[in-house]
């Protein structure tokens, strides 16, 4: 059965069947009038449409006859713009020489009401063989007759009617045949299928259940099968139903009454081809096998390990290969073959072992639709080896890849097999198995010591077995160090804006005893732990988790779809961080340890603290099959039970921030993790950015201003943007160049004219005292709805700064009046109040409602504390900024303004929250300068 394998290019091998090839029957175009058997389609009545669709005809019959399928096909397209002309002047038609012949019977130009006859005139079709699938290493025999159809123009109308004969070397008498049934939205002005077949000859059709096929009329001693194009549209269909739902619509006919009848004619071919003699060199093999290892099952892994690895892949579809498979011995001299031909080396193999053994058909497409079809031998792509050891069935494919003993017992997803037996056999179902061993194992270790809130170290090994760890064999043989930076650049998130993880290493390696690839990674990864509700929590990561499984079955005409999962499948993912400060005082949340699972998916989860160190595992078992309807909404309930039940380490409530460290302690902690985004500026690629950007961010959150200016002036000369800018601008502020700070600004505004740049370009002119610049620029910006609210809070800044506060409150007034429930509306308002220390009459009141309408409340508790500030109530505003802290520990503003009233209330320890907030934004205090706030002596 021919089957694409994984991408080779052709080797000399290759080209040598292709030469080596005599001149075929049928390699030479035929020309001829139209059989007799076909009915002849008028197309008059479509041409004389103007508004007909672009297909004027696409016209199939086939007639089926002692062995024999003759197809003809009547096609005709109108030529409606250049673009069709050019698209459309080529033809090219394909066929099979080895089998049969290929007729041109007309080539027409119908222009007007003339038809022009291009064959009377001499025009003929060049033939070329091209193999269109080498790279895969297919080679199916096929030729191909082309001809650029001369002086064709727009709006004529092309039209070709040819047919081909096959007569298969494997089939004898019997026949098959399958035609796409297309639906609309197609627009065609005539189209059909036909199939005839003698009265005395036993056929057999079949098509999907909604093509509805009418009962074949008799004629002249013929049956004819009639299907008239398109079909109405599809009904659209839930992406996850099994394949006998939404497989296309075809129509098949044949003469096999049954799989069993299929089965027995093909034995004899497999037969003859895996029956070896004593002196065979295959049975030689056989032999070294049964030296090396005593049990069938070791024995049946060593074959099926040399069929795999010593003999490469190739079809040959020449001269019958289709379905005709070379011999044992052929195979093994030749060192390659097809699925065909592996099979039956294995085949022979085995049974030299006294093994049970026997080649089976099997599709890779078709799935559970299968047992639905016609019995046809094109119902299947594929063959395999099924072998019984022990009274279980192995089944074993020597197309695919790094097979062990551990894995012998693993099923392919194929469901369905029909063993190529004397005597015939019906199809055999493939009862799917957990597989032996994860076919991925993801570890990842990862050092979080530094601080909750630092960049971690992380070792990632993703360990491939079976066909993955040969993939990977396959990479770390051929990668290039090019290539390595290339794939550490492509598994960074975020691009040159600040990576979200960084990779400095990378590496490939193939352990061949074990058929295990791995990817090692090293990394800089992000902080695992998230500030929620007034705590620090890191999600465990424990597998599949359940949040995407949500079957769409509302339809009624879904309802009674099956839910078609995946598999077999199994993945392990251990998880190692080492918490911070040994791990005292962190807790885990939820359920740590369960046995759960959804649908035909089950997980195996545990989690502990151990000695510092949270270890994680999980382990996912995907089940092919289906989840029928009736079961979806446990299914369903168990799914959301997973997701509810994830468990979370909890960090300790006193946990030490990286802002509360010294500069020197921030130093010796953050030094492991500056020298990781060297090694990976070192590693990356010279165009590759991106973990110089990291870098740059990484010395800007912990306030290293200089040394991450140094960075983005360094970034700068590689690749400028409006982000680099204004991250720039940013360091400037915190170094105390409001001036540079500007330009920075100004510059990415010119590379990104966006009215958020816009807006805080405006403010920084404005607290330099250049309000004219600053109004310029807010003036002649367009700005639509959804900027409405940052326009209105730049207009009223930019006025406040410049000293008309009136104009600045009624510009705020003005937009609540439209917008009164909007939290950022009001938010805005009350910190415009604080700020220039105007309204505060009924400031509270408006300040209160837009901390109760924000949905994340600090930036407005922010402002009201600066409201009771004013209005001299020192413990509420020290409340409401400890409340804005509780939900953002972060907010250097915040800290700077508690300790400005701490201080003035006599509490000394507002000194170190001025120093922790100037430490984090040095340019904080002329900031609130700006409005008169200063810390008291």
């Amino acid at each position: 059965m021919p089957m694409p394998r994984p991408s080779l290019f052709a080797s000399a091998a290759v080209a040598l069947i292709m030469t080596s090839q005599a001149a075929l029957a049928g390699d030479a175009v035929l020309y001829g009038v139209v059989p007799e058997w076909v009915e002849q389609a008028e197309i008059a009545p479509v041409l004389d449409r103007n508004d007909g669709p672009a297909t004027v005809l696409n016209d199939v019959q086939s007639r089926l006859e002692r062995g024999v399928v003759a197809t003809y096909v009547d096609s005709a397209r109108r030529l409606q713009n250049p673009q069709s002309l050019m698209q459309d002047g080529t033809l090219a038609l394909q066929w099979l020489p080895d089998k049969g012949d290929l007729t041109v019977h007309r080539l027409d130009i119908i222009r007007g009401g003339e038809v022009i006859d291009l064959l009377a005139q001499g025009v003929t079709f060049d033939v070329i063989r091209r193999e269109m699938g080498l790279e895969q290493r297919l080679l199916d025999g096929s030729l191909t007759a082309t001809v650029a159809v001369p002086g064709l123009r727009v709006n004529d109308v092309l039209r070709v009617a040819y047919s081909t004969t096959t007569s298969d070397q494997a089939l004898e008498e019997e026949v098959q045949e399958a035609h796409f049934l297309p639906s609309r939205p197609w627009e065609v002005g005539l189209a059909r299928v036909i199939v005839s077949w003698p009265e005395g000859e036993e056929m057999y059709w079949a098509a999907e259940p909604r093509v509805g096929l009418p009962e074949p009329e008799v004629r002249d001693g013929y049956r004819w099968l009639e299907v008239a194009l398109p079909l109405a549209e599809r009904p659209e269909l839930p992406g996850d139903a099994p394949m006998r739902f939404t497989r296309p619509e075809m129509l098949r006919v044949g003469s096999y009454a049954s799989w069993n009848e299929l089965s027995a004619q093909m034995a004899p071919l497999y037969a003859a081809a895996y029956t070896v003699d004593d002196a065979s060199p295959v049975a030689a093999q056989a032999a070294e096998i049964m030296q090396r290892a005593r049990g069938q099952k070791e024995r049946a892994a060593l074959a099926l390990q040399l069929v795999q690895d010593q003999v490469g892949y190739l079809l040959n579809g020449l001269n019958g290969g289709n379905y005709l498979p070379q011999t044992a011995d052929q195979t093994w001299a030749a060192r390659y073959g097809d699925c065909k031909a592996k099979t039956v080396l294995l085949t022979a193999l085995l049974r030299r072992m006294g093994i049970d053994a026997e080649p089976v058909l099997v599709s890779s497409q078709g799935g559970d639709a299968v047992p639905e079809l016609l019995p046809l031998p094109l119902a299947f792509d594929h063959v395999i080896v099924r072998a019984v050891i022990d009274g279980q069935d192995y089944w074993l494919d020597g197309t695919s890849a790094a097979a062990r003993l551990a894995t012998l017992a693993d099923v392919p997803p194929f469901r369905w097999a029909l063993p190529i037996r004397a005597g015939g056999s019906g199809l055999v179902e493939m009862v799917t198995r957990d597989p032996a061993v994860p076919q991925l194992a993801a570890i990842m270790r990862s050092d979080h010591s530094a601080g909750v809130d630092l960049p971690a170290l992380t070792h990632v090994e993703l360990r491939y077995s079976g066909p993955g760890g040969a993939q990977v064999q396959q990479m770390a043989d051929n990668a290039t160090p090019d290539q390595l930076r290339q794939m550490a650049a492509t598994m960074a998130d975020g691009g040159a804006e600040g990576n979200n993880v960084v990779v400095y290493a990378i590496d490939l390696s193939y352990d061949a005893e074990a058929a295990l690839g791995t990817i090692s990674i090293d990394m800089i990864s992000q902080p695992a732990f998230q500030w929620v509700d007034g705590r620090l929590e890191a999600a465990i990561r424990q597998g599949l988790d359940g949040s995407g499984f949500n079957p769409d079955r509302s339809r009624p005409a879904w309802r009674h779809i099956p839910v078609a999962t995946a598999g077999p499948a199994r993945q392990r993912m251990e998880t190692h961080i080492i918490l911070p400060e040994g791990g005292e005082g962190f807790t885990i949340r939820g359920t740590p340890t369960a046995s759960e699972g959804f649908g035909n998916i089950r997980v195996e989860r545990a989690a502990r603290i151990e000695d510092g160190t949270l270890i994680a595992t999980a382990e996912t078992v995907f089940r092919q099959g289906e989840i029928a309807p009736a079961d979806l909404p446990a299914a369903r309930r168990d799914a959301r039970r997973m997701q509810a039940s994830r468990a979370q380490v909890l960090a300790p409530p006193d946990v030490t921030w990286r802002w509360e460290l010294d500069a020197a302690e921030r130093r010796r902690r953050t030094a492991p993790i500056l020298a990781a985004y060297t090694r990976a500026i070192d590693f990356a690629d010279e165009d590759d950015v991106g973990p110089l950007a990291a870098r740059a961010v990484f010395l800007e959150s912990m306030y290293q201003f200089e040394d991450a200016l140094a960075d983005y002036n360094r970034l700068e000369q590689q690749e400028a943007s409006a982000w680099l800018y204004q991250r720039r601008a940013t360091v400037q502020e915190a170094l105390g160049r409001p001036n540079e700070a500007i330009d920075d600004m100004r510059a990415a505004y010119d590379l990104d004219p966006a009215n958020g740049i816009a807006f805080a370009l405006a403010g920084m002119l404005a607290h330099e005292g250049r309000f004219a610049e600053a109004q310029d620029l807010v003036d002649g910006l367009s700005v639509g709805e959804e900027d409405a609210v940052a326009m209105a809070d730049a207009r009223a800044t930019v006025a406040g700064l410049a000293g008309d506060t009136l104009l600045g409150q009624n510009t705020m007034d003005e937009l609540v009046s439209r917008r009164p429930n909007n939290g950022a509306v009001l938010n805005n308002d009350c910190w415009f109040r604080g700020r220039f220390a105007v309204g505060l009459d009924d400031a509270l009141d408006l300040c209160t409602r837009a901390v109760e309408r924000s949905e994340f409340a600090a930036p407005s508790l922010d402002s009201r504390a600066l409201v009771r500030f004013r209005l001299g109530q020192t413990q509420e505003a020290l409340a409401d900024l400890d409340a804005a802290l509780a939900l953002a520990p972060g907010l250097s503003p915040s800290i700077y303004l508690r300790g400005v009233i701490r201080l003035a209330a006599g509490d000394q320890r507002g000194r170190e929250d001025i120093a922790t907030a100037l430490a984090m934004s040095p340019q904080i205090a002329d900031y609130y300068a700006h409005y008169g706030i200063r810390p008291p002596g």
